[in-house]
């Protein structure tokens, strides 16, 4: 069994720094760094690294192709930016309808308008 063992900031960054420029995807790397499975994913997450492009995508690719590839990237991480966004947001909601829950509970009175009154 192989005895893993804390890694400075510094000693991470290092191992990313050869992962990048090396040829071996994650779980090749981890195995021949010893490293635990998913590590390298972690630390990527930690950094805020983005992973190095799968050999699929690492082929040449035409001047569209590439085109297209960029702009699917760029969505990518607006559908992202977007769903964080969504997500504060609907947290938001959910507080202030709490605190008008409250309001109305503690003191009596009705803050939502009747939507019947007219």
């Amino acid at each position: 069994m192989r005895e893993y063992r804390k890694y400075s900031n510094e000693e991470r960054l290092q191992y990313m720094d050869i992962y990048m420029r090396c040829s071996l995807n994650r779980s090749e790397f981890e195995k021949e760094n010893s490293l635990k499975p998913g590590t390298i994913i972690r630390w990527l997450r930690i950094f805020g690294l983005e992973d190095k492009p799968s050999p699929i995508m690492s082929k040449k690719l035409s001047k569209s192709e590439q085109e297209l590839h960029d702009e699917i990237h760029v969505l990518e991480k607006r559908i992202k930016h977007l769903e964080i966004q969504l997500r504060e947001a609907t947290m938001e909601r959910d507080v202030y309808n709490h605190m008008i829950d409250l309001t109305e509970e503690i003191y009596n009175i009705p803050v939502r308008k009747n939507s019947d009154a007219k």
